[in-house]
């Protein structure tokens, strides 16, 4: 019987993600082609259990040639290309199979496949949508061109293409995977030696820069890309998209704001550039206005442009997560709550598997509704049959420290025997202070799967139960800052003790920080007042940090007591007088918050948007305009943008 599908793949130190890509096509393909250019892991035990075509191939900068390679061994008649990185939705195959059967594939064509790259994490569900050939016919005169961000072409003519919608999954472009792989470098040195620069070639250079962040050079080549022809190009909203993100990165905001504008002209039905000019006025201060233009975003997302549904320029993320996420921390910061939870519970409608924005929804609703109602109200959006839903529930009600709901779904997965984890029994163990259980499933960690979150929970239970040699548990520390277990050796050494700044070893405040507000949220409150007097020269830093936690937490009275204590001493920050400001404008407290708000700019002179939000809630007087010159001294490059400019005349 004739082979239909082919998948070609070139791969190189592919462990962590190769499996998943071949899992994927699993059903589409009936061979599987994979060239590996020199890999030093597992990568071709990998793609042996898949399949026995598995070529060594020389690397020579040339991705065309070795893709050229995979693609000339295929025997179907239809190939399809994938990276290791990229994987299909399972659910399309049958469709895709039955289309590509009633196709003659003895003529010349390509399919334009979207791809939906992932820029945060996996299930975050927020990504940017390219597009790209990545299905044509198996014909010796269809090939790969180009060094690099290689093209399908036609030897005897431009290649036939259509449009399919059979989506790749992309996350070669999460930070992560960038920094392991080194791809930035790889591709800049294969772009010294291209000859014959084109549009695309430019934007592709600027996206390589960009991920570098090297912002400057990153525009350098969008605005290269930037033609005539570029317009008649798939590409030109993607690269006028990207040089807004720069110019937004590089704080050319009245640039940035030019470039929606015109784009706005140019695509007015999609909803992506009003959340991406919100998001430009909020970082401004600009926040009502912000919020009507998110509001906007949402209405232009509910009638879609096009008849497959399709109501996104960019990316839908922009018409949805965006605007939704940023409305409800709007919310939160005017203490609107009941419309901070709307928001969020439309988030997670949207994507179930958003672990944060679930945290946020329950950490609204904790202090202010009891646990059944919580539960009830669970209950409509999550399968408490589904073990997959229990799971993400218990982890999320662990995060929060909260007894009653982490319980209910403990008990909910023991009953439907849905096995935890190793890391939910210690957490579990550490909230409930069941010591016996944190000892029984301490050698069962895996310290490589989350080691930030199995090093915490081993500071806590070495503060709560006072064991200290837990230390040899610990993972080394990923970052800068020194290794966890010296911190956790230091504490129990009695270094920190002294009080004397001179004699002490620094320490990683923020980490002690958020030590102290977990021991709270489970209710240790010995340990955690212990803990905090460990630290006596970091006490007042410490303090601004629990302050501004618990008033970002929605535990505003916690907060206002650190606050108090602070101004007693003379030591409040300027983000702490910033919210104190927040709490009296909102109270209808003019002056008192005109006052905190003048005291936090005077502390913090850089914070842009404190001037804003001070010159829109005081009314005409002399220190008024006095805010308005020192903004116009400090944040000069900014009094060309018409919002700020009105705003500054109106306070003359």
């Amino acid at each position: 019987m004739e082979k239909l599908l082919s998948l070609c793949m070139i791969v190189k130190n592919e462990e962590k993600v190769l499996a998943r890509c071949l899992d994927s096509v699993q059903g589409y393909v009936d061979e599987i082609i994979v060239v590996d250019t020199g890999s030093s892991d597992s990568t071709k035990e990998i793609a042996s259990r898949y399949t026995e075509h598995v070529y060594d191939f020389t690397w020579i900068n040339d991705f065309a040639i070795a893709k050229n390679e995979a693609v000339r061994r295929a025997t179907s008649k239809w190939i399809l290309v994938l990276d290791a990185d990229e994987y299909l939705d399972p659910d399309k195959k049958d469709e895709l199979r039955g289309m590509l059967s009633e196709l003659d594939a003895s003529q010349p064509l390509g399919f334009v496949l979207p791809i939906f790259n992932l820029v945060e994490s996996v299930n975050s569900g927020k990504f940017i949508e390219s597009t790209a050939v990545r299905l044509f016919t198996n014909l010796p005169t269809v090939y790969f061109d180009r060094p690099i961000h290689e093209q399908v072409v036609y030897r005897d003519g431009e290649l036939p293409l259509r449009n399919y919608p059979l989506s790749i999954f992309h996350t070669g472009y999460l930070e992560q995977t960038r920094k392991e792989k080194e791809k930035s470098s790889r591709n800049l040195s294969i772009f010294k030696d291209l000859k014959g620069m084109e549009e695309y070639d430019y934007f592709t250079l600027g996206n390589e820069y960009s991920s570098l962040k090297d912002y400057k050079q990153a525009l350098y080549y969008y605005e290269r890309a930037l033609t005539k022809k570029t317009e008649t190009m798939t590409i030109f909203p993607f690269v006028r998209y990207q040089i807004v993100l720069v110019l937004i990165e590089l704080k050319r905001y009245r640039d940035a704001i030019s470039y929606i504008d015109e784009n706005l002209r140019r695509w007015p039905q999609y909803p992506d550039y009003y959340s991406i000019k919100a998001s430009v006025l909020e970082l401004l201060g600009f926040e009502e206005e912000a919020a009507a233009l998110y509001q906007t975003a949402l209405a232009k997302a509910e009638v879609p442009s096009a008849k497959d549904g399709r109501f996104w320029l960019i990316a839908p993320s922009l018409g949805s997560h965006i605007p939704l996420s940023n409305l409800a921390s709007l919310s939160q910061k005017k203490h609107d709550y009941q419309q901070a939870v709307y928001y969020l519970s439309k988030l997670v409608n949207v994507n179930l598997h958003d672990h944060l924005v679930l945290f946020k929804l329950l950490n609204i609703l904790i202090p202010s509704e009891p646990t059944e109602s919580i539960l009830a109200y669970l209950g409509k959006i999550f399968d408490f049959g589904r073990s997959d839903h229990l799971m993400k529930l218990l982890h999320v009600s662990l995060l929060l420290g909260h007894k009653e709901l982490a319980g209910y779904f403990h008990d909910e997965c023991s009953k439907r025997n849905v096995e935890l984890l190793p890391a939910q029994q210690l957490f579990y163990a550490v909230l409930f202070n069941e010591h016996e259980r944190f000892e029984a499933h301490l050698p069962a960690i895996d310290r490589e799967s989350n080691p930030g979150q199995v090093n915490k929970l081993l500071f806590l239970a070495s503060i709560i139960w006072n064991k200290p040699e837990y230390e040899s548990y610990l993972s080394p520390s990923t970052d800068e800052s020194e290794p966890p277990y010296e911190l956790l050796k230091a504490m129990f050494a009695g270094i920190f003790d002294s009080g004397d700044n001179e004699n002490e070893k620094p320490c990683d405040v923020n980490y002690i920080a958020t030590l102290l507000i977990d021991l709270f949220k489970m209710g240790y409150y010995e340990q955690y007042d212990g803990l905090i007097q460990r630290f006596p020269a970091y006490y007042f830093i410490l303090a601004n940090i629990l302050g501004d936690y618990f008033y970002n937490h929605n535990q505003l009275q916690l907060a206002i007591d650190y606050y108090s204590l602070l101004l007693d001493k003379k030591q409040l920050s300027g983000p702490g007088h910033y919210f104190l400001s927040m709490l009296y404008l909102a109270q209808g407290e003019t002056v008192e918050g005109l006052e905190f708000l003048r005291e936090a700019i005077r502390i913090n002179p850089d914070q842009g948007p404190w001037y804003i939000r001070y010159l829109k809630a005081s009314p005409k007087t002399p220190e008024r305009a006095t805010v308005a010159k020192e903004y116009e001294d400090r944040f000069y490059q900014n009094l060309n943008i018409d919002v700020v400019r009105q705003l500054i005349k109106g306070q003359a």
